[in-house]
């Protein structure tokens, strides 16, 4: 028998600790909803636990205590949370989720919603898998839950809870996972916030693919097709793409996901990258070979060709001071905001005057009031605000860029004027969000892959972007700015300090000066591609 602990706590800093004490596994959770800080495993904690030489096991629990929180729909909700989480903490195909019935559920209540529940967890699991579920399906509660539930979808695994008065517990004796109460035990700096476990030799127990892999560590490969999506997890299913890279891109591979699929690290705009990515769209970077020896004459060697300097594209803007690029007029909107006494941000100066001035910006250009980007005659204008408020800001985000055949003059070593329709074009948002991602790292723009990080840059006095690429050809796309948290104005994060929707200041079909388009909106359908941006 295996001896383990089920905690909400972090335990990565505890395993010397834990193993001392004869731990061999830590059961942690994946949940949506929580509200507790430090309930979720995070990717570091479960490489760090694995690195130190413990197991892991992971149950899904938002509360599981009334019928109100089961049925087939919940049943699915929770299980594509599930899979999210999974995949990014890189646990293995085939290890278990346990589903928590944390309640003591009589016969009829679990025939009624708790059944219909788990078949939608695992008729959810096999989408995801393909020919089998992509994940084991597990238990936790009572006896009786868990004779039912293995019952009707054999296989699953059962963690029996610590609640021996619950239907059927006491007899309960063909368990994988058992909790026992604690009665005021401590353990390493846990103190009493863990239940102790005993585990039979497969409870669906794992290591994260990949831990003992390091940054800059790994076998090599590339994309081979034109592009090549990296996901959250190893499936088509259930999960937008987290970044689409282009031909020769190249990747290091931490381990396989699950058959046909790869866990792999890469740097990517400017930011580290973790995901999945099939293995159809990789190919093995063949090592440099080693001449072999020869007993020629020596040869003075040909000097290598020097490699042609990068193309450094200048900025293109349309004359500043432009009296028609006020806030409160309709004209001059392919020029910056020319107002005089408008507010700058200083990038030499400390954090915190940045965020000062970052706020006044986005204070004196009153975009909920002002005229200059008021939606009208069916056209919105978050592309127009977007470059404003980066152009006060010292970021340049481009109002117009070159047309093609400037671009090829520039490349031919040609100065050439900005003449507005003629070299330059205007931009829309869709345009932009392939400008940042192509030509953006030129003029300081690094993509990241995380609210948290997207957030924190502003929060040090940066700049930040949201920006999606609308999926239907001809239509725009949409940006907003990240703006610092000041006063009551916060971010949304969850329990464990994460963000979840960043602090934003958009035009739009609505204007804001704190506000978005909608919770996760970037992430609606009618987006092919989206992506956060942040400059220092």
């Amino acid at each position: 028998m295996l001896e383990g602990l089920s905690t909400n706590r972090h335990c990565h800093t505890q395993v010397d600790c834990l193993l001392s004490a004869g731990q061999r596994f830590v059961v942690r959770y994946h949940s949506l909803r929580t509200v507790q800080p430090e309930k979720r495993l995070s990717p570091l904690e479960a490489a760090t636990v694995a690195r130190g030489g413990l197991h892991l096991a992971t149950v899904y629990q938002d509360r599981a205590q009334q019928e109100a929180d089961f049925g087939a729909a919940r049943g699915e909700q929770d299980a594509i949370a599930a899979l999210h989480a999974a995949g990014q903490v890189g646990q293995p195909a085939r290890s278990a989720v346990y589903f928590a019935v944390d309640t003591d559920f009589s016969l009829s209540q679990l025939r009624a919603v708790v059944v219909p529940y788990f078949d939608a967890v695992l008729r959810t699991f096999t989408k995801a898998g393909g020919a089998q579920p992509y994940l084991r399906l597990g238990v936790y509660g009572s006896g009786l839950t868990c004779r039912i539930v293995r019952d009707r979808f054999p296989g699953t695994l059962t963690w029996l809870a610590e609640a021996t008065g619950w239907r059927e517990s006491l007899g309960f004796d063909t368990w994988d996972l058992r909790q026992h109460r604690n009665t005021g035990q401590t353990l390493c700096s846990l103190g009493n916030a863990f239940q102790r476990c005993e585990g039979r030799a497969d409870f669906g127990q794992w290591q994260p693919v990949g831990f003992q892999v390091h940054q800059g560590q790994g076998e090599q490969r590339r994309v081979k097709s034109l592009i090549a999506n990296v996901r959250h997890l190893p499936s088509t299913e259930f999960n937008t793409p987290l970044a689409t890279l282009p031909q020769g891109h190249g990747v290091f591979v931490l381990g396989v996901s699950r058959p046909g699929w790869l866990r792999v690290r890469t740097n990517f705009g400017g930011g580290e990258l973790i995901g999945h990515m099939a293995v159809s769209v990789l190919e093995t970077v063949a090592p440099a070979a080693t001449p072999a020896p020869t007993s020629a004459p020596t040869v003075a060697p040909t000097p290598a060709p020097t490699a042609a300097p990068a193309l450094r594209i200048p900025a293109a803007s349309l004359p500043e001071n432009n009296p028609n690029a006020a806030r409160n007029k309709v004209g001059g909107m392919a020029h910056p905001i020319g107002e005089p006494g408008r507010p700058r941000r200083d990038t030499a100066a400390p954090a915190a005057q940045r965020v000062q001035q970052l706020t006044a910006i986005g204070d004196w250009l009153r975009v909920d009031t002002s005229a200059r980007w008021a939606p009208r005659e069916g056209k919105t204008f978050c592309n127009v605000y977007a470059a404003d408020f980066c152009h006060l800001a010292a970021a340049y985000l481009p109002r117009v860029w070159w047309t093609d055949a400037s671009l090829i003059r520039i490349a031919q070593g040609q100065v050439v004027p900005v003449l507005a329709e003629s070299t330059v074009r205007e931009l829309r948002a869709d345009d932009l969000f392939a400008w940042l991602v192509d030509i953006g790292p030129q003029f300081g723009w690094r993509r990241v892959f995380d609210a948290t990080a997207l957030q924190a840059a502003a929060n040090a006095g940066g700049v930040g972007l949201v920006c999606a690429d609308r999926d239907a050809p001809g239509k725009p796309g949409h940006i907003t700015v990240v703006v610092p948290e000041v006063g009551r104005h916060r971010a949304e994060r969850d329990a464990d300090g994460n963000v979840l929707q960043p602090l934003q200041t958009q035009a739009g079909a609505r204007n804001f000066r704190y506000g978005s388009a909608g919770r996760h909106w970037w992430l609606g359908s009618e987006f092919r591609d989206r992506g956060f941006f942040v400059h220092a």
